[in-house]
């Protein structure tokens, strides 16, 4: 799980029903922070980070050319 202070627009992330995605904003709030994230499928959520418990998302390997 990701430390939510840790998290910033740009990172790729993993949840686990919603797959990967880029984080497009956060708002820190208390002791978590609201982040929101423009998933592969083309949604967008707002999600609380410490609840939701994010991870990173992992590297894809680039084609390999021959």
């Amino acid at each position: 799980m990701l430390d939510h202070t840790e998290i910033k627009i740009g990172d790729r992330v993993h949840h686990r029903l919603f797959g990967d995605g880029t984080v497009t904003d956060t708002l820190p709030i208390g002791d978590d922070t609201v982040v929101t994230i423009e998933f592969d499928s083309g949604s967008r959520k707002k999600l609380c980070a410490v609840i939701s418990a994010l991870e990173r998302a992992e590297e894809k390997d680039e084609p390999k050319e021959p």
